[in-house]
């Protein structure tokens, strides 16, 4: 978590009246993945920053892949894209990106699963980050 850290200091940085960025995170129940939400709600209807990890936590000939997984304005949940870690047992990537919704974002989470194959064995996802807009 030590590179979370230094993402949150870095993202932390501006205006007074800025918003601190937050960290959710899980680790599958099989132990072999982990993965965290870095974000910042920016508005009703944005959050940017958002950065995904995957972590690969055993060496089980599997792999990670994480996405954000948000609950609209309107009451529906929007999955995206997946984001995959294969560099193996010990490792972890980072992806920063921002996510938009016209009917607003009430809440983000980050879903993570261990897959062998094309198959996921394990999932998990985090607590729900609550938009303080709403």
């Amino acid at each position: 978590m030590a590179g979370a850290a230094a993402v949150i200091v870095s993202l932390s940085t501006g205006s007074a009246g800025a918003a601190v960025p937050r960290v959710v995170d899980c680790r599958t129940p099989d132990g072999g993945a982990g993965g965290s939400l870095n974000w910042e709600y920016a508005s009703r209807t944005r959050i940017d920053p958002v950065v995904l990890g995957a972590h690969d936590k055993a060496a089980d000939r599997a792999w990670v892949r994480v996405r954000l997984d948000i609950v609209t304005g309107s009451g529906r949940r929007v999955t995206y894209p997946w984001h995959a870690n294969h560099e193996g047992s010990g490792s972890s990537k980072q992806w920063v990106t921002h996510a938009s919704n016209s009917s607003g974002i009430v809440s983000a989470r980050v879903e993570v699963q261990n897959v062998k194959g094309s198959s996921p064995v394990a999932t998990c996802y985090s607590k729900k980050a609550y938009n303080p807009y709403y």
